[in-house]
């Protein structure tokens, strides 16, 4: 959070406060239907930031998106409006709070059920990038995606009338084995390539690069303090949401380098 608030503009005091009620917002209860007000979905708890900062420009992406310009659909040049600011901010700063959280999460877990691989990567710190792409692999923090179908289109044979909804499952098609040699095995040797956790084409993550990074600097750290660690299952919890899957608290137990 802290990462993702410097890069937006927030300040550092009310870093805690947004990620917990960004977090508080993705939380689910079972049988419930997820509750997410219309003026936090529009991104409201960050316009005093996006006011501030039209009157004080900054180095941060407020202020470079309340400056930006670009052609929209009708072919129109102008700038972004408010509204339009605030939900990219709350897109931005969501995404760059609680999937990467996740992955390091993950990490925690994966890595604890397979020792041999983590003492690999203990030892040798150059395994970790691909090890990274390997945990996004098998265990990816936002495990389907939800798309609108804007006009009829037939897949394998079956017409999909405009309209629709549509959830593409990104945990199953990442273990696919016609794709993944042995999808359900983890490997931090396995060539990866194009996994679909960041999604594809055109809606690419835009944080794919900062999640991977940021991945890479938490994994590489724990390994220099802690080779070793088993998970305390009996007090680990998964988070209750319906966008992300991790863990609210994962426990260990370590022993630190010798």
């Amino acid at each position: 959070m802290r990462v993702i608030s410097m890069l937006l503009g927030i300040p550092e005091p009310d870093q805690e406060a947004v990620r917990d009620r960004v977090d508080a917002n993705l939380r689910t209860a079972p049988g419930e239907p997820m509750q997410v007000s219309a003026d936090f979905a529009k991104g409201e708890m960050f316009g005093e930031y996006v006011d501030w900062r039209a009157e004080h420009p900054s180095d941060d992406l407020m202020t470079e998106l309340l400056n930006a310009e670009f052609e929209d659909e009708t072919g129109t040049t102008r700038r972004l409006t408010r509204d339009e600011i605030l939900t990219y901010v709350f897109v931005v700063a969501g995404a760059g709070n609680e999937t990467t959280t996740r992955l390091i999460g993950w990490a925690g877990k994966a890595l604890a059920e397979h020792p041999d691989q983590r003492r690999q990567l203990a030892e040798d710190p150059s395994l970790i990038p691909n090890a990274i792409e390997e945990l996004l692999r098998y265990e990816p923090p936002a495990p389907h995606v939800g798309r609108y179908v804007a006009r009829e289109v037939e897949l394998h044979g079956q017409k999909v009338p405009a309209g629709s909804a549509m959830l593409f499952l990104v945990g199953s098609a990442n273990r696919d084995d016609r794709r993944f040699p042995d999808g359900d095995r983890f490997d931090i040797h396995r060539k990866v390539g194009q996994h679909l956790t960041f999604g594809y084409g055109v809606h690419f993550c835009l944080g794919a690069a900062l999640a991977r990074l940021e991945g890479r600097i938490a994994l590489d750290e724990v390994l220099k303090r802690f080779p070793e660690w088993d998970v305390d299952h009996d007090n680990a919890r998964l988070a209750p949401t319906s966008t992300v899957r991790g863990w609210e608290t994962l426990p260990v137990f370590t022993r630190g380098a010798a």
